[in-house]
């Protein structure tokens, strides 16, 4: 794959048993790879016509959005992105991880994330040691 610049880049992940996982999402796009007429070498986001465009992704978003009774106006793929680095900072995942995996040129990530209740349930406890 190639990032933003155009350089080769390679990641490697690690099966997990969370809800939200890479690999999980990763087979979930190979085997419809046969529907679609991919091939291996091809991104995850795509189709024999080409890639999955973040306009289409947004579609998806909004779409979701509406259905759940909420106006689509206020969700967009930077919500997508901003919500996974959330989770990622919640879980403790280093902020460097999040910053190359999530395409961020800067740590505006850091900006827009919410500490949950999950991710303060052991600052009480760590601060006791």
């Amino acid at each position: 794959m190639n990032n933003q610049f155009g350089r080769k880049e390679v990641r490697y992940h690690n099966r997990s048993n969370e809800l939200i996982c890479a690999v999980r999402v990763a087979l979930w796009n190979y085997k419809p790879a046969a529907v679609f007429g991919t091939r291996a070498s091809d991104p995850a986001l795509s189709v024999k016509t080409g890639g999955i465009t973040s306009t289409e992704i947004a579609a998806i978003v909004k779409s979701a959005a509406t259905k759940a009774g909420h106006g689509p106006a206020r969700f967009s793929t930077h919500y997508v992105q901003i919500g996974g680095a959330t989770v990622l900072l919640n879980t403790g995942v280093d902020r460097l991880v999040i910053k190359l995996m999530g395409r961020w040129l800067s740590n505006a990530f850091e900006e827009y994330s919410v500490l949950s209740f999950k991710g303060s349930a052991e600052l009480s406890r760590n601060m006791c040691l």
